[in-house]
């Protein structure tokens, strides 16, 4: 039974690639110049921890001030080429501390095509106080996950891949978001 067992992990996690554990850092995770100077963009800081993490020991922590009464957004993003024909959805955990009110969302953001189009998830991820939450987005062609054409060129030339936190108004949140095993799924 034990040998079964393992035969199924293998040939899941065989399914999966992590691109992102922050293991070693926060492998050119940054908080774009853009977001930094933009109203209604409320992260200010990043830096790896060993606080909690969703797989391995490490995560990347971003500090956020959602002030409330208005939308606001805390962002994070790399900059790297990637070919994921192979893929058919991409992954991320994001974590909310159990002091942290319930209203928050995510959505995954890709920048992708010869002209870098901006090609945000047609709906947000709810967030969970004290839980971990994968944010799923198919990559398949002819999916609806993203407000943008998805066809074999969309993901065969992406640019950036982005996590964006939201509060739409509510609530008002001065605390951390965490965001770890950023991964591309062979299975969607």
């Amino acid at each position: 039974m034990a040998a079964l067992l393992f035969t199924v992990i293998d040939r899941v996690n065989a399914e999966e690639e992590v691109l992102f554990g922050f293991e070693g850092g926060d492998s050119g995770w940054a908080i774009p110049e853009w977001a930094l100077n933009k109203e209604g963009y409320v992260c200010k800081k990043i830096e790896v921890t060993s606080d909690i993490a969703a797989e391995g020991k490490s995560a990347l922590k971003a500090d956020v001030t959602f002030p409330g009464g208005s939308w606001a957004a805390g962002y994070v993003e790399i900059q790297q080429y990637f070919d994921w024909t192979p893929y058919a959805s991409v992954l991320v955990d994001v974590y909310l501390p159990e002091t942290a009110p319930a209203g928050l969302k995510a959505k995954l953001i890709l920048t992708v095509g010869e002209s870098w189009v901006w090609a945000e998830m047609a709906k947000d991820t709810a967030l969970e106080p004290g839980k971990w939450v994968t944010v799923t987005a198919n990559l398949l062609p002819g999916s609806s996950d993203f407000r943008a054409k998805v066809d074999e060129t969309f993901r065969k030339n992406v640019h950036k891949v982005g996590v964006r936190i939201e509060s739409d108004r509510k609530p008002a949140y001065d605390g951390a978001v965490y965001i770890d095993n950023f991964r591309v799924n062979k299975e969607s």
